[in-house]
């Protein structure tokens, strides 16, 4: 499904003057900066993305709390100024830098591919192989839900590549660990 271009109103102006300005700002910088509300600046972001004129770096989580997502301005799309010759001069680093990020091949977008869940899994699992991880521990790791991340496991047991070792509460192990006997709450 192709994105609907985004009208060039002056709130959409205001918010693409923001971004040139500001790169690598969150979207309530951006809001405050533009002049608009939050809720606007928010979903004109969104829809700027799925256009291919901003990128999207996603916020992590810090201390237990949700960090907010950056947004830079990708290529010139207002007037050319000074303000986005420099903007756009800086845009291929921060570019480079999400690259490097593992959700960068799905800007603004968290989910994952079919099966990734799973592979994900048996790594965190891999990594720990004498350690029965309930499902909730792997989903903590893995900055997943802790239902999507228990579907997933019985799916895995029931293909032989993990074992459940223990009931109540339900704690999983790697299917290949040389003696699951030695694994220990």
């Amino acid at each position: 499904m192709a994105a609907t271009p985004t009208p060039a109103t002056p709130t959409t102006q205001a918010l693409l003057d923001a971004l040139a300005d500001r790169p690598d700002a969150t979207a309530a910088d951006l809001a405050s900066t533009a002049g608009i509300g939050r809720s606007t600046a928010g979903k004109l972001l969104a829809s700027l993305a799925a256009q291919g004129r901003v990128l999207r770096r996603p916020g992590g989580h810090q201390g237990g709390r949700r960090t907010p997502d950056r947004w830079t301005l990708i290529a010139s799309t207002t007037g050319t100024t000074q303000d986005e010759a420099a903007t756009s001069t800086a845009t291929p680093a921060t570019q480079t830098t999400q690259a490097a990020e593992p959700d960068a091949s799905r800007p603004g977008s968290g989910r994952l591919g079919a099966g990734e869940l799973r592979n994900l899994a048996v790594v965190c699992l891999a990594q720990r192989p004498y350690q029965p991880l309930s499902p909730t521990a792997i989903a903590k790791t893995l900055d997943r839900s802790a239902g999507a991340v228990a579907n997933a496991l019985q799916a895995l047991a029931s293909q032989g590549r993990v074992v459940q070792a223990h009931t109540n509460p339900r704690r999983y192990l790697i299917a290949d660990a040389s003696d699951p006997a030695a694994a220990t709450d």
